[in-house]
């Protein structure tokens, strides 16, 4: 091919450089004017006339047109296995001998091209090859026999002259040795290897990856088989699939790498090129093992997951188990390209097997994130609703009385942290984080953190009334709050911390919150500041941008007159059902800030109409002019 491609390519160059005597035009001229075969007719009308790209074109497509029939030929189906097998070593073999042809048409140019971009018509066609004008030593002297191989193979004459080397092989020396210097993105950039690869290859190129799809998925598909148990009677009955063993796991990870080992040159023959398509493969296999996963994972909800004491159900362990089976292919997954394409060449790998790697490990992210999200609709999520519904139930016990002044007078007994909820955090760590990967139990242990300080800030700022002592208890309490998260987070065994949860939102907030609770801007001595001058004041606060402005709503409320009823007074709810309409169990939080402003400004709208009857002394008229002025800004600024 790469010596019948070389002499069509010389013809071309002569029919561009040599004209007819008598009509005075280029033998390209003469030639185009001539009706095309059908055969060899052009795809693309407005491309420019090129015999190398006529014999190109017919070349891959009788190429593809033999492969398919050698391919479903029914006498041949034996061997068609034999032959998508040999596909690495001819797609590697096609691209070497592109890369030395290409190097020897362009060695009798005035410039070497570094890349396809350098011309419209490709590497090896149309006019790329002409466009610089013939080194006069590219031409072959009379009677000169003994000329240099290279001049010999560029010259555009040559072509009219009889081959006198012998038939050992001398005569295409230019592809038997050496390395070509032409870049890969070069060749693959070009319409040739594009019409070779979509065209004289592709029915190879699908056999192969069918044959491959079909080595990694054989086992996945008896993986996950439902479970039979016998009873006393010995009637079968249903029971929880089975899971794969290590052993399963182990296998399946070797046949990844082997299957992307043939993309290896040393190992399978092929040619790192490969890389990203094999993966592909790999990435359908990893789809149809989390289908499978899928089916063995017990549908228990979010009030089947824990007992009564807070301890993980049956089918929560064995979902729990399921989960750990698929970490243990996200990390097979993760590990492949360096264990296939570094780690056997350390320390001697070469950039090659590097960015082999690294574009594998791109090409695999899709199974990665597959496997993620698999995980955790299927199994984490229910478990961070159930143990975040746990959560809002201690939390909520400060409604109790936790922070009224009398019950705050005799002190001691610890704080409300340390008594309802340092305990809990310690159960979830040891009865849930301990049984997940450090991954997944970095999920649980952050979602169930976010959740608890907007749990906590929302409950505490609907307190009412809240004096001194209540602030200081809850002060430190959120001291106490904070140390205790930090330690969930830490038990799940990652490197995050606290403040790097949801970005550090959560923890923010909990850290304002404190400087929120002694706001000094309705004391006694701005009594005789207006509601404007108040509310352009608080805006001003360092903490504002930090804290919901649903807190912040809540927390003026205890400013307030009695006659302006609390927002979980007007919607008749208790305190922790008003704040689970603000929060979603999974930790979300925007959907509830319009909420809570929309019933803010109902409770302010019945108070101003009953604002004349007010007789009282106690509370602060100004708070519900303040928070009409307020809400529109804050939501403002928390949207941008």
């Amino acid at each position: 091919v790469a010596e019948a491609a070389l002499q069509v390519w010389k013809l071309h160059r002569v029919l561009c450089r040599k004209s007819d005597p008598v009509s005075r035009q280029l033998f390209q001229q003469v030639v185009e004017k001539a009706p095309i075969p059908a055969p060899f007719s052009k795809k693309d009308d407005s491309e420019d006339f090129s015999i190398f790209r006529l014999f190109w074109d017919r070349l891959c497509g009788d190429l593809g047109d033999r492969l398919e029939e050698l391919l479903s030929s029914g006498e041949h189906a034996k061997l068609a296995g034999d032959i998508a097998g040999m596909y690495p070593a001819v797609r590697a073999s096609a691209i070497d001998m592109l890369g030395r042809l290409y190097d020897t048409m362009q060695a009798g140019s005035g410039s070497l091209l570094e890349d396809a971009t350098s011309s419209s018509m490709g590497i090896l066609g149309g006019s790329a090859a002409l466009e610089d004008t013939l080194l006069p030593s590219s031409f072959g002297g009379v009677g000169n026999t003994e000329e240099d191989t290279l001049v010999t193979a560029t010259s555009a004459d040559t072509w009219t002259r009889a081959d006198t080397k012998s038939s050992d092989g001398q005569g295409r020396g230019f592809l038997s040795g050496g390395t070509s210097t032409t870049s890969l993105s070069a060749i693959f950039k070009s319409p040739e290897w594009k019409n070779l690869e979509t065209t004289g290859l592709w029915p190879v190129q699908q056999a192969f990856l069918e044959a491959s799809r079909t080595r990694l998925c054989a086992p996945v598909q008896f993986m996950f088989p439902e479970g039979v148990s016998i009873d006393e009677d010995g009637v079968a009955i249903a029971a929880k699939p089975t899971l794969p063993s290590r052993y399963d796991m182990q296998k399946l990870d070797q046949s990844i790498r082997a299957e992307l080992a043939l993309a290896d040159p040393r190992e399978g023959g092929g040619d790192l090129s490969m890389t990203a398509m094999i993966a592909d493969v790999v990435v359908d296999m990893v789809e149809q093992f989390c289908i499978r996963a899928q089916t063995a994972v017990v549908d228990v909800g979010d009030d089947g997951c824990l007992t009564v004491n807070g301890r993980p159900t049956d089918d929560l362990l064995h979902n729990l188990k399921v989960a750990n089976v698929m970490n243990a292919m996200a990390t097979s997954i993760k590990n492949a390209p360096e264990n296939t394409f570094v780690v056997p060449y350390r320390p001697a790998m070469s950039p090659q097997n590097v960015e082999a790697a690294n574009v594998c490990g791109g090409s695999l992210m899709p199974a990665m994130l597959e496997i993620e999200s698999t995980v955790k609709a299927m199994i984490l999520a229910p478990l961070c609703r159930a143990l975040n519904k746990r959560v809002a139930a201690a939390i909520a016990v400060m409604h109790q009385g936790a922070y009224l002044e009398e019950s705050l007078v005799g002190g001691g007994g610890g704080s409300f942290v340390e008594k309802h909820l340092s305990g809990l955090y310690d159960d979830i760590a040891e009865y849930h984080l301990a049984k997940l990967p450090v991954d997944y139990a970095s999920y649980v242990a952050s979602t169930v953190a976010t959740y608890s300080i907007y749990t906590f800030v929302s409950n505490a700022s609907l307190i009412r009334p809240l004096g001194e002592t209540s602030r200081l208890r809850i002060t430190q309490d959120l001291a106490d709050f904070e140390l205790a998260l930090e330690q969930l987070v830490f038990k799940a065994g990652s490197n995050m911390s606290l403040t790097q949860v949801d970005h550090g939102k959560p923890y923010a907030e909990l850290r304002a919150v404190r400087q929120m609770l002694f706001w000094t801007g309705l004391s006694n001595a701005k009594k005789t500041q207006s509601a404007s001058s108040i509310a352009k004041s608080m805006l001003r606060e360092v903490w504002v941008k930090d804290v919901r402005p649903s807190t912040v709503f809540h927390f003026l409320f205890s400013f307030a007159p009695k006659l302006l009823s609390s927002p979980h007074h007007s919607k008749r709810m208790r305190p922790q059902d008003y704040v689970q309409t603000l929060i979603q169990l999974d930790g979300a939080t925007e959907d509830g800030e319009g909420k809570a402003w929309m019933t803010t400004m109902a409770c302010c709208d019945s108070y101003q109409q009953r604002e004349s009857v007010d007789s009282g002394r106690d509370g602060d008229r100004r708070v519900a002019a303040i928070l009409m002025m307020l809400g529109p800004e804050l939501l403002r600024r928390r949207r941008h």
